[in-house]
């Protein structure tokens, strides 16, 4: 559409300034074939460009792919910590309920031992020493499980305080995660997009192929076409230049038949006062001569029709029985080489030379005509011809 469109301004702009057609066309078609190599150029260069896109976001893909699986590898980690931290606690909580149970049989044993001690029924000195000896290894048992107790909760706060910061740890990785699909999920869509671009434009690319080929071949054709058309045109504007001499030869010389024409109207109006003149006279002199004056009349104006040509005679004819004769005159003139004005101007002068006087009524910017006095004549003299 871009290339029609370049087409048809650079046509119009060149014909309107050039006015030559040839000169247009070739214009129009030298843009026609620029705007076709400059889209295809820009085409090329917007894939390209969209190869390229797709390439990062492929290589953006594959790097997001390895921080998936290294982020999953780190969350198997992590889930493995946690679960050993947790069999870990769960055997220390077991652990300190065992303590708690022994430290209770040893308040346990202790008291009876204290019972026994200040009951009356009292037993001798040696089951007093071995009592007293118990006692004293119950406390150190009891002192050694208060020592493992609190060593025992302080690995549980420990293993406690590492579960909250594997469990935060474990937060962030998942929503990295759900960051890092939501993001593979986007570049998919760019991806499968891309991917349909670039199938469009392979599509445009095998549709403007041929396109391109055949305006290679009118390329060829039209520069052969222009060297064929140098030699004329060269030819054109050589007869055009020998058209144009002749025109202004001919315009020197119309110039001068006009002026030839002033002088032949003034002529007119002296015949015509002189014709007036000699009217006076002859209407005296028709009376005793009219039988002779009509014979010598008729032979004037037979030998008049015999002197005219046959364009004159036309010309003649289309005058007499026409109100506008200018078209049917235009017609003979063409028709046979000359202008309409040479025609009445050569009928006038075979007229003066037999007659005596014009037929046609040489009076200018007015349609040609007969002149009054000869109107009857002509059309009669024309009916018998």
């Amino acid at each position: 559409m871009l290339s029609l469109v370049a087409f048809s301004v650079s046509f119009a702009i060149s014909l309107l300034i050039t006015r030559d057609f040839g000169r247009s066309l070739i214009s129009g078609a030298v843009t026609l074939f620029a705007s076709l190599v400059g889209a295809a150029f820009s085409e090329n260069q917007h894939r390209q460009a969209l190869y390229r896109r797709s390439e990062e976001l492929t290589g953006h893909i594959r790097s997001l792919k390895q921080k998936r699986a290294e982020a999953y590898e780190s969350l198997v980690l992590i889930t493995q910590e946690r679960d050993r931290i947790s069999n870990s606690l769960n055997s220390l909580q077991t652990q300190l309920r065992n303590l708690q149970v022994q430290s209770a049989n040893l308040w346990q044993q202790k008291e009876e031992l204290s019972w026994n001690i200040t009951s009356p029924q009292a037993s001798p000195a040696n089951q007093i020493y071995a009592l007293q000896t118990k006692l004293q290894e119950l406390e150190q048992k009891e002192a050694e499980l208060n020592k493992s107790l609190s060593a025992t909760l302080t690995a549980k706060q420990r293993a406690e305080l590492g579960l909250k910061t594997t469990q935060a740890q474990l937060n962030q990785f998942q929503a990295q995660l759900a960051e890092q699909q939501s993001q593979k999920a986007e570049l998919t869509k760019e991806v499968n997009a891309l991917l349909s671009q670039r199938q469009q434009l392979e599509v445009q690319l095998t549709t403007l192929q041929p396109k391109v080929k055949e305006l290679e071949k009118y390329r060829s054709e039209l520069s052969q076409f222009l060297e064929s058309a140098e030699p004329k045109r060269q030819q054109v504007e050589s007869s055009s230049k020998s058209l144009q001499g002749a025109i202004e030869n001919l315009q020197t010389q119309i110039s001068s038949l006009q002026g030839e024409l002033g002088q032949l109207e003034q002529q007119i109006l002296e015949r015509r006062h002189q014709k007036e003149s000699l009217d006076q006279e002859l209407s005296t002199l028709r009376r005793e001569l009219e039988p002779d004056a009509e014979a010598e009349a008729y032979s004037e104006w037979k030998i008049f029709f015999n002197q005219l040509q046959q364009p004159e005679f036309e010309a003649l004819n289309a005058i007499a029985h026409q109100s506008n004769p200018n078209p049917t005159l235009k017609q003979i003139a063409e028709a046979n080489l000359t202008m309409p004005e040479l025609l009445i101007d050569s009928i006038n002068e075979r007229a003066i030379e037999t007659i005596g006087d014009f037929v046609i009524d040489p009076t200018p910017n007015t349609a040609p005509s007969i002149a009054p006095e000869y109107l009857d004549t002509v059309k009669q003299l024309l009916q018998r011809s």
